[in-house]
C-alpha cells in the first residue's frame, strides 16, 4: 500500500469570511451525530465536504473541528487522518483519544509527523506492537522514554531487542527497560552488562530463578548422555543444555591436575602475581565457564560479576577479595562493597543459573566435570 503524502493544509484564497467557520462548524455538527440519526453513507459525503473546507481553513477553525471529531468513533477516516497529521496543536486531541484512527493512520502519523505527534502515539492506549516497532525504529530518546513508561504500549520481542541494544549508549533506558512485563532472560542478562548497581541487583533478583524444576526433569538424561559420549560421541547440544542444568558449578578434573589445587588456590595466587593471562585460563577451568566469560567478568568495573562467580561456585568472601585485589582494584570505588551486598543478598541456586546463562548464552564449552 503506496504511502500518503503530507496534505497541504494551507489556505489557498485570503478572502475566507465568516460563513467559511459557520459551515465547518456545522458540517463538523453532522459528522458528530450518532449513528441513529445518520447513515454511514450520509456520514461519509458530509466528511468529503468537510475535508475540502478545513484543508483550506486556518489552523483556528482546524483545531476545534480535530478536538470535536477525537471522541467520535465513526468519523470519516480521511477526514481524522489529515488533522492528525496536521501541526501538533491541531492534532493532539486526535492523537490522544481517537479511536477512529487505524494502525495504517498511525504508520502515517509516525511517517510524516513531528517529535512530538510521535510522543503522544506512544503515550496511548493502547499501543500495538506495529505501532510500538514504528515508534521505536526512529531511536528518538523522547519517544522511546514515554513508549517504555507506558505499560499499555505492546513491545514486541525484536523492539525489545532494539531498545535494550539502545539501552548500551543511553543508561537511562535501563531502569525502564527492566519494569517491562516482556523483558526476557537473554535480554536481562545482556542488559546486565550497562547497568548501574541499582538495577543490576533487581535484575538478578527477577531473572536469577531456581533451577529445580530442570534439574528434577532431566536427572536421568545424564546417564544417557554419558553412556552415548563413550559409544557414539558426545552429542554437543546435549552437553551444552546439560552443562547448564548440571547442579555441580566446578570443573572437579581440572583441580585433580591444577598446580593450584583449587579455585581457592588460584585466586590467592592471582592476588600476589596478579590477572596473568596463564591464572585466567587456569580460573575459568576450574570454575567451569568459558575464558571470554572470564574476561568478561574480570574487566567489568563493577564488583557483581565476581560476588556471582565466587557464590556459584562456593568460593568463600575471602575469594572475592583475593579476585578483587589480584585485579588491581581498590576498596574506595565501592565495588567491593557492591560486591559483598550481592554475594550476602544471591543465593548459590540463584548465583549459578546466572552464571550458567552467561556461559551457555556465550556459547561455553569446557571441559566435562
Amino acid at each position: 500500500m503506496a504511502n500518503a503524502e503530507p496534505i497541504d493544509l494551507k489556505p489557498t484564497d485570503s478572502v475566507a469570511g465568516k460563513s467559511r467557520e459557520i459551515l465547518a462548524r456545522r458540517l463538523a455538527d453532522i459528522v458528530c451525530l450518532p449513528s441513529s440519526r445518520i447513515s454511514p453513507q450520509e456520514r461519509w459525503i458530509v466528511g468529503d465536504l468537510l475535508f475540502e473546507i478545513l484543508r483550506n481553513s486556518d489552523s483556528g477553525i482546524r483545531a476545534r473541528c480535530a478536538n470535536r471529531l477525537a471522541d467520535i468513533i465513526d468519523a470519516p477516516s480521511a477526514l481524522v487522518r489529515m488533522l492528525a497529521c496536521d501541526s501538533f496543536d491541531v492534532a493532539e486531541p486526535l492523537l490522544e483519544r481517537s479511536n477512529a484512527l487505524t494502525d495504517f493512520d498511525l504508520l502515517e502519523i509516525v511517517r510524516l509527523g513531528s517529535t512530538d505527534h510521535r510522543v503522544t502515539l506512544a503515550r496511548r492506549d493502547p499501543v500495538s506492537e506495529t505501532i510500538a516497532a514504528s515508534l521505536a525504529a526512529g531511536g528518538e530518546a523522547p519517544v522511546l522514554t514515554a513508549l517504555l513508561k507506558n505499560l499499555k504500549a505492546h513491545l514486541a520481542p525484536p523492539t525489545m531487542e532494539f531498545i535494550v541494544a539502545a539501552a548500551r549508549d543511553e543508561p537511562a533506558y535501563a531502569r525502564l527497560v527492566i519494569r517491562r512485563p516482556e523483558l526476557r532472560p537473554r535480554q536481562a542478562f545482556r542488559l546486565f552488562w550497562w547497568c548501574d548497581h541499582t538495577d543490576r541487583l533487581a535484575l538478578m533478583e527477577r531473572f536469577g530463578v531456581d533451577r529445580t524444576v530442570m534439574i528434577e526433569a532431566v536427572e536421568d538424561v545424564f546417564a544417557r548422555a554419558a553412556e552415548e559420549a563413550r559409544t557414539t560421541g558426545a552429542d554437543a547440544l546435549v552437553r551444552r543444555a546439560l552443562k547448564f542444568v548440571d547442579r555441580r558449578q566446578r570443573n572437579r578434573r581440572a583441580a585433580k591436575v591444577s598446580p593450584y589445587g583449587s579455585l581457592e588456590g588460584a585466586a590467592a595466587a592471582m592476588r600476589s602475581e596478579g590477572a596473568t593471562s596463564g591464572l585466567m585460563e587456569e580460573v575459568a577451568r576450574l570454575a567451569g565457564i568459558a575464558q571470554p566469560l572470564l574476561a568478561k567478568m574480570f574487566d567489568d568495573l563493577g564488583g557483581e560479576p565476581l560476588a556471582v562467580l565466587c557464590k556459584a561456585t562456593g568460593a568463600d568472601r575471602d575469594t572475592l577479595v583475593a579476585f578483587w585485589t589480584g585485579l588491581g582494584r581498590s576498596d574506595s570505588s565501592g565495588g567491593l562493597d557492591q560486591a559483598m551486598v550481592v554475594y550476602d543478598s544471591l543465593s548459590v541456586e540463584k548465583a549459578q543459573t546466572i552464571l550458567r546463562y552467561w556461559d551457555w548464552s556465550n556459547g561455553g564449552n569446557t571441559t566435562s566435570r
